[in-house]
């Protein structure tokens, strides 16, 4: 791509808040995503979070700091998160665990080969640099399955919400989508223009000893549904994602699952990560640079 071609692109996500470019990779990089992610879940242990028996009340206060402590401590690590409904009252699975998986995360990026190696792409880098982005960092990366037929709704939100920085505007997600998605399938919906007014929430860690790891300071509005607009993309189409563009995703009850990888980047020139962010970088892994 010419450097005359790009301006206008760069024009519209500034406009918009989003960015949607069809075969940005091949459909071999988005089948080699697709068999790794394959090969991790045929490995996969159920953590134990989702293995025990919900009995009491305070059982399942316990159960639910378990698991928020395995979320809260997935930011440098590949872990895994489930589908509602998908495991009996012993933590034993009522459908295949392939398929009732909804994510893994948060740090494909750092430990995988395979989303290494596209995290880092050449065409990432290059499109960082057209962009502007002067000392990018990854943040954290996720696999996404929506699974047919039980993959839950996204409510509105902004990515900013759960990645804060001062000042805003500094967080820019890349999604990729493995397969074609559809407004069947669950694809992604925006409000164009819609990064432009700060954001309406902050989802914090919790004070020690609270019962619940996270919280939220602010409420999200009452988004007007005529607003959004839906953005289907091809497989191997990446979607630019503005930190406080306001996007969801539907349900999916289509009988084909929509595969996506993502990952976040932040602008780390004069900025200040938020100590309140549920991700924290770790000395095992502090934010890696996008550029290599």
């Amino acid at each position: 791509d010419s450097g005359e071609e790009q301006s206008p692109h760069l024009f519209q996500f500034h406009k918009d808040g989003f960015l949607v470019l069809e075969q940005f990779f091949s459909a071999e990089e988005c089948d080699s995503m697709r068999s790794q992610i394959q090969r991790i879940v045929a490995g996969m242990e159920v953590p134990p979070h989702c293995r025990t028996a919900f009995s009491t009340r305070e059982e399942e206060q316990l159960q639910a700091q378990g698991s928020s402590d395995y979320f809260l401590t997935s930011g440098d690590k590949i872990r895994f998160f489930f589908e509602k409904g998908v495991l009996d009252e012993k933590g034993n699975f009522l459908i295949p665990k392939e398929k009732s998986i909804s994510k893994i995360g948060h740090a494909l990026h750092a430990y995988d080969p395979v989303f290494k190696q596209i995290t880092h792409s050449p065409k990432v880098q290059e499109l960082g640099r057209k962009l502007g982005l002067e000392k990018p960092v990854v943040v954290q990366s996720m696999y996404i399955f929506k699974q047919p037929g039980i993959g839950g709704e996204v409510t509105p939100h902004q990515d900013a919400t759960f990645l804060h920085t001062e000042p805003l505007g500094r967080i820019l997600g890349f999604w990729i989508a493995l397969e074609d998605a559809t407004q069947e399938n669950g694809c992604l919906w925006f409000i164009p223009g819609s990064h432009t007014n700060g954001i309406a929430r902050r989802m914090v860690r919790a004070a020690s000893g609270a019962s619940t790891c996270v919280e939220f300071v602010g409420s999200e509005p009452a988004y007007d549904d005529k607003q959004f607009i839906p953005l289907p993309i091809n497989k191997g189409g990446l979607i630019l994602i503005h930190g406080e563009v306001v996007h969801k995703s539907e349900l999916n009850s289509s009988e084909s699952s929509r595969h996506a990888f993502t990952f976040h980047v932040m602008e780390a020139k004069g900025t200040t990560w938020s100590k309140e962010n549920w991700l924290q970088p770790t000395p095992e892994l502090p934010f890696p640079s996008l550029y290599t």
